[in-house]
């Protein structure tokens, strides 16, 4: 039995239940964690002998034979994965942050005699769609010099 076949089973199995017992599972959970679809056998087989349906008792013996197909995938722990990347060359090494540097004009300098507050001010569009210039005087850009 492949993977493919387990996942048709847990798919079948999904369409049953939920039409006999109004059960949702998880499919792909269902092929992929070995305590779920144990769990799925013995809820599968309580309703079949309590309702009697002959179908599901099938599916759920299908699925307890697959289930030792179905194993958690291994994991390796998260320092190994790190120190593996690391050696493979896959990350760069962290950039150094750099200051942004002070546009003439901007919001950041248009508090006179403040210091520069970190903050900048778009200099994509003004308030009316069109691109601003680089010298562009913000005093200009407000009524009466509101903020």
């Amino acid at each position: 039995m492949t993977s493919n076949d387990v996942f048709a089973l847990a798919a079948h199995l999904h369409v049953l239940l939920r039409r006999k017992t109004g059960r949702v599972t998880d499919t792909e959970w269902l092929t992929t964690n070995a305590d779920y679809a144990r769990e799925i056998v013995r809820f599968t087989r309580e309703k079949a002998t309590s309702e009697e349906h002959a179908d599901l008792l099938v599916l759920a013996d299908k699925l307890e034979a697959a289930i030792p197909l179905i194993a958690a995938p291994a994991r390796k722990p998260l320092l190994q994965v790190a120190t593996e990347t690391l050696r493979a060359g896959q990350v760069s090494a962290p950039t150094a942050q750099r200051a942004p540097t002070p546009r003439s004009g901007g919001f950041a300098n248009s508090v006179p005699g403040q210091a520069n507050s970190g903050f900048l001010e778009s200099t994509l569009l003004s308030a009316f769609g069109t691109p601003r210039k680089e010298g562009d005087d913000p005093e200009s850009r407000y009524v009466g010099g509101i903020r």
